[in-house]
Order: C-alpha cells, then sequence, then structure tokens
C-alpha cells in the first residue's frame, strides 16, 4: 500500500501549481482539469483548492474549486534567482528558504532552470502558509517547480508517517502528499539534443513564466543548445531527488514510470492516466475511403512544429508515391500561419488553425497523424482520437505511452517509408473498421472515465463507492 493513510477519510484538497488550468485547450491544463473535477466529485467543490503562482491582476473564468492566487516572482528576484541557484556553484547559494533542512533537504544543490525561475524564499513562505491555512488531506504538488518547495523543508514521506499523528502543529496534518511529475522532462530535454540541429527550447511551456529578455535569448541556438544539456543534467537530478519527499510520485507515461523505478527504487512511483471526457455524438464517424488525414496540434508546442516540419519534407516523396491524393488537415493554435514546408504539397496540405468542430474535420479522415520526433508523456490528442474510434498513424514518439500497436488502434513507423505505407493501409475501408474497433476498445478498457477514475481513487485514497459512469454516446461497433 502507499505511504501516509488509503483509508478513505480524505475529505479535503490542496493542488499547488504554477500553470493556469483554465482554458483546457492542450494538454497540461486537460490533466490539471482532470484532476479537479474528479476532486470536487468526490469531495464537493467547496473542500478543493487551488494554490495558483501567477498573475493576480489578470480575469480568470469561473471555476467550481476554490481558487488562491499568488503572485509569481518579479523579474529581479527570477533573475536573482537563476544566477544564485543554476549558474554559481551550489557552495555559493544564498542563505534563504530550506536552509536549515541542510544537504538532506536539498539546502546546496543546483536548481535546474525551471525550478530556478519559481524559487523565491519569499513565495516558498507564502504557499506554506496558504496550505496550512487550508489544512487539506490531500496536497498534490505539480512537478518538480513545485516539488522543490516540499523538498526543502526537509521531512521526508517516511519522516511524517514515523511521526503521524503526534507531529501535527496546531492539530492538523497532511494525509497524503503527492507529487504530479507529468513527463520526465531530462528525457524530453535528451532526445531534442539528439535531433539534427538540436532545435528544441529548453524553455519549453514553463518559459511562459519567464520574462521577456529571458524568452529572447532562450531563442538563440547559441544559447539553448548549451543549456539545454546542462537543464536536462540538472532536471534528472531534481526528478530522482524528489520522491523521498512524497507519498506517491506519478507520472503520465507507463514507460517513464517504469524507468523512473528504476532508478529511484524503494520509492512509491506510478502512473496517472489523463481523466478525459467522451466527445459528444454531435457527428458520428463514418469512414468512406479518402485519403484524407489531420494533424492536430499547435505551434506554440516545439515538438508540433517541428514534427510536422519533418514529416512534410522528409515524407512528401514517399506518401505521394502510395497516395498521390493525400491531404493534410493540420488544426492547432497558430497553425494557420502555415509552414514553408507545405508548398511542395501544391495545396493538399490544408492549415486551418482552431476550429471549433474538430469532429467535422475527424470524421472524414482516415487517421489521425502524429509524426513526433521528440516529446515525452502520453499525447492527449492520440487518446481523443482512440475515443473517437479513429486509427492513428504516428512515429514512436508521437504515440509515446499508449500500450498496444495495431491492437490499439496505432499504426506506427519510423522511416518516411514505414510512415507512408502505415497511411496507405488506414485508407482500406476494411482495414480501417478493424483499426477503429480496436481504437475505441483500447479507450473503453484503459482509458474510458470509468477506468480512470477508479485509479485515481486509489491514487488520491478516495476509497469511496464510485457510482456508474453515465457515458453521452456509445460509438458504434465497426
Amino acid at each position: 500500500m502507499d505511504a501516509g493513510t488509503n483509508d478513505g477519510t480524505i475529505s479535503s484538497a490542496v493542488f499547488v501549481t504554477a500553470t493556469e488550468p483554465e482554458p483546457r485547450k492542450y494538454g497540461k491544463p486537460v490533466v490539471i482539469g482532470g484532476i479537479l473535477d474528479h476532486l470536487c466529485d468526490r469531495l464537493g467543490p467547496e473542500n478543493v483548492h487551488l494554490v495558483l503562482i501567477g498573475r493576480a491582476d489578470i480575469q480568470r473564468p469561473d471555476v467550481r474549486y476554490q481558487r488562491h492566487v499568488l503572485s509569481k516572482p518579479g523579474t529581479v528576484e527570477q533573475a536573482t534567482s537563476v544566477l544564485a541557484n543554476v549558474v554559481l556553484p551550489p557552495r555559493f547559494r544564498p542563505a534563504g528558504f530550506g536552509q536549515n533542512a541542510g544537504e538532506r533537504g536539498g539546502g546546496r544543490y543546483r536548481h535546474p532552470l525551471q525550478e530556478a525561475v519559481l524559487h523565491s524564499p519569499a513565495l516558498g513562505t507564502r504557499i506554506f502558509a496558504k496550505v496550512q491555512e487550508i489544512e487539506a488531506d490531500l496536497e498534490i504538488w505539480d512537478t518538480v517547480r513545485m516539488g522543490q518547495y516540499v523538498l526543502e523543508r526537509g521531512e521526508t514521506a517516511r519522516d511524517r508517517s514515523a511521526l503521524w499523528p503526534t507531529s501535527a502543529p496546531a492539530g492538523h496534518q497532511v494525509k497524503r502528499r503527492i507529487l504530479y511529475a507529468d513527463d520526465l522532462f531530462s528525457e524530453r530535454y535528451d532526445a531534442m539534443l539528439k535531433e539534427t540541429g538540436g532545435s528544441g527550447n529548453p524553455g519549453g511551456e514553463f518559459a511562459k513564466l519567464l520574462p521577456g529578455p529571458a524568452k529572447k535569448l532562450l531563442a538563440n541556438p547559441r544559447v539553448h543548445r548549451p543549456l539545454l544539456r546542462l537543464e536536462r543534467d540538472l532536471v534528472a537530478a531534481s526528478e530522482t531527488r524528489q520522491p523521498e519527499y512524497f507519498d506517491g510520485t506519478y507520472l503520465i507515461s507507463p514507460e517513464e514510470t517504469a524507468r523512473l523505478q528504476s532508478k529511484v527504487p524503494g520509492a512509491n512511483i506510478g502512473t496517472l492516466p489523463p481523466l478525459l471526457r467522451e466527445p459528444s455524438n454531435s457527428h458520428p464517424r463514418h469512414y468512406t475511403g479518402a485519403p484524407e488525414f489531420t494533424f492536430i496540434g499547435g505551434f506554440d508546442y516545439a515538438p508540433n512544429r517541428d514534427g510536422l516540419d519533418w514529416f512534410l519534407t522528409e515524407c512528401r516523396e514517399a506518401v505521394q508515391q502510395v497516395l498521390p491524393n493525400a491531404v493534410i488537415n493540420v488544426v492547432g493554435p497558430g497553425t494557420d500561419a502555415g509552414l514553408p514546408s507545405g508548398e511542395a504539397w501544391k495545396g493538399q496540405v490544408r492549415f486551418l488553425g482552431w476550429v471549433d468542430d474538430l469532429d467535422t474535420v475527424l470524421n472524414s479522415s482516415a487517421a489521425l497523424l502524429s509524426p513526433l520526433r521528440t516529446g515525452s508523456g502520453v499525447k492527449i490528442k492520440v487518446l481523443e482520437a482512440l475515443a473517437r474510434a479513429l486509427p492513428v498513424v504516428g512515429t514512436p514518439a508521437g504515440v509515446q505511452g499508449i500500450e498496444g500497436n495495431e491492437t490499439s488502434g496505432l499504426l506506427v513507423g519510423q522511416t518516411p517509408q514505414d510512415l507512408a505505407a502505415a497511411m496507405l493501409k488506414a485508407t482500406d475501408p476494411i482495414r480501417n473498421q478493424q483499426l477503429s474497433a480496436a481504437a475505441r476498445t483500447a479507450w473503453d478498457t484503459k482509458y474510458s472515465p470509468s477506468v480512470v477514475r477508479r485509479r485515481y481513487d486509489d491514487i488520491f485514497g478516495l476509497a469511496r463507492a464510485i457510482p456508474p459512469e453515465t457515458r453521452p454516446i456509445q460509438l458504434p461497433r465497426l
């Protein structure tokens, strides 16, 4: 059984994050939103709290849960933290939050950039003051960026378990403290470095937290490639350092879970799949054999742009040899700007930008196209394709974290010729029906809301009876 209590007595929860969970237009907010929805359903919205590190001066949409916004460090404080925690050797790190914890609590070590931009003694004090004010039974800390504050208190999960409940100040002690690690960012950066040209920006999703000058600096290849190597190594150290301080550490990908388990034996490390909604039944899928495919992914995420650009450049000849009339729909924020590599397709690549009715585009497609070369975790868009009984043609990186191959509706290829052959196979109506049925079966048995909700109850210690899942749709078995 997991460390901490798992007896179903959890009655309140707090989620600590620097990621805006609304609106849910891409992977990370979708995952966080699903966790918060489940907690609200189980505990009641009044007992679910979000501590959000972000701007306090912007308008946010109304939400079910209780939201508490704490201002992120200012530009000067961020620059000072990066200098002290990334650039300077650890022995020169100035005294501050967590120093009393000493070496065991992480008082002296070099932080990765994504931790350093959020590392602030004042912010750490405010976070724990708010968490202690809420007095939740369950705490969920989002990635190593937030987990660093738990580590610096110097109290491991084993310490809390041995002292529970006598150590509780003012009569309260958290029952479960979870680290949602998301992806192994170190592996994502390593994959970027191995790609020709190494175009990956080490800022990634957390670059939104950086001041403007820092974002411009990271865009310079002479800067971001050596920084990418440093960030890979520092993040890898954090990924293996932090699990000791939590009752459970959870990643979204089963493969990454297994790899982290091998690096941190004895820690409680598991998989937390995303909780997605069933698609609506407004446009049931009926494929008629057209050589049409759809790529989904915003161009603000470097692996999306890189993967599509590689496909349009390197795979055009192989694809057009077997499917001369192939059409590629490109959907996602920023995609309406297009790519120069699409011009050689002579109108067969449609850069659609954001579309309100995704079902209309997907239902006429032979398959979702996911030719990513880098990335980590589970691709939400692939799971959503399975839910729609839509086959997927992709590279290994493009379908990472999804179990099975054709038995899950996936046609996986590494080379341009492999992907072209997979696309041709997907256009055969009979084979497409078989793949469609396999995709929906994979969703039903591994990723549907009823399956994931049971997993969440186990992870979070919510030992309550689960009501029957009410599904908006039942897609036809093809």
